[in-house]
């Protein structure tokens, strides 16, 4: 079997001391060898141990060490390092295994395609009953089944990278990337080759508290390029979510109740946000960062 396309991985990381060697271990495990994957690590404006460990989980690593608080910023520092053309972009409290990355690099080396993601696998073992059930509701929406739920990864062309430019100082990258292309130039990807599941683990915030942050910030970032960067392919990117589609799902009530309670109070919050400036500020869920 031939080696797959080698390619680079970049992993923006903002105070990720707790999590990079988990996402590094992760993606290295099962590598062929160095010369398959070129991994930059941006560590931005950290004033944690990030750029220490990320050296010693992936020594032959490019770590960049970077002044500036910004992951799109340091999404396109690490662009200018990248030594081939086939990109893959991973958040740092993310998982994916090499597998999974080099199914997606081959992918991205097929006729007409411009990016693809992997389907999502989350890991709600240390969630509370509540965000349980949310995230039991959200499955079930249909945006969730097709793939467009959000994996924290995605991969892009060296044509899709030219056609899309540097990426703009905005909080969404991930809703800049997804609307920049119809859905016909996407792939989304749930087995390899060899049959095996091309999955990213998601550890999503284990409260209620920590959900309504890092979903209002969503929303702040998807006003946001919708009002900046419009695009004809905002339609498809929630096609088929709401509450006419949440009844017709099978979803239990209460589960129900959860995920529109959560989803009314995020937008609270978002709005609340745009109106004093805040939304740029930089939210994460700290439930997931935390020791397990």
């Amino acid at each position: 079997m031939p080696l797959p396309q080698p390619f680079t991985l970049i992993i923006p990381a903002h105070n990720e001391e707790t999590v990079i060697a988990r996402c590094l271990g992760t993606a290295l495990k099962d590598a062929p060898n160095p010369d398959s994957m070129q991994i930059i690590v941006a560590a931005n404006g950290c004033s944690d141990g990030t750029v220490e460990t990320a050296r010693s989980a992936a020594p032959d690593a490019l770590i960049l060490d970077l002044a500036e608080g910004s992951k799109t910023a340091a999404i396109n520092a690490a662009n200018a390092k990248a030594a081939h053309p086939v990109r893959i972009y991973l958040d740092a409290d993310i998982e994916c295994e090499f597998h999974s990355l080099a199914a997606i690099a081959a992918a991205l080396n097929e006729p007409s395609v411009m990016t693809a993601a992997p389907s999502i696998h989350l890991d709600t073992s240390r969630c509370n009953m509540i965000m349980k059930a949310y995230y039991r509701a959200w499955s079930r929406q249909p945006y969730a089944k097709a793939g467009k739920g959000g994996a924290g990864c995605y991969g892009l062309t060296a044509e899709a990278l030219k056609t899309v430019g540097e990426f703009p100082p905005i909080i969404g990258d991930d809703i800049w990337i997804h609307t920049r292309f119809p859905d016909e130039q996407k792939r989304y990807i749930t087995h390899d080759h060899k049959g095996d599941a091309v999955i990213s683990t998601v550890y999503p915030p284990r409260t209620a508290t920590e959900q309504v942050k890092v979903e209002a910030r969503r929303q702040f970032g998807n006003a946001e390029v919708r009002e900046l960067y419009p695009s004809p392919y905002f339609a498809g990117a929630r096609n088929g979510g709401g509450l006419k589609a949440a009844l017709k799902s099978g979803t239990a009530p209460f589960d129900l109740i959860v995920f529109f309670g959560v989803k009314f109070l995020s937008r609270a919050l978002s709005r609340w946000n745009r109106s004093h400036s805040k939304g740029t500020t930089w939210t994460r869920d700290m439930s997931t960062r935390q020791a397990q």
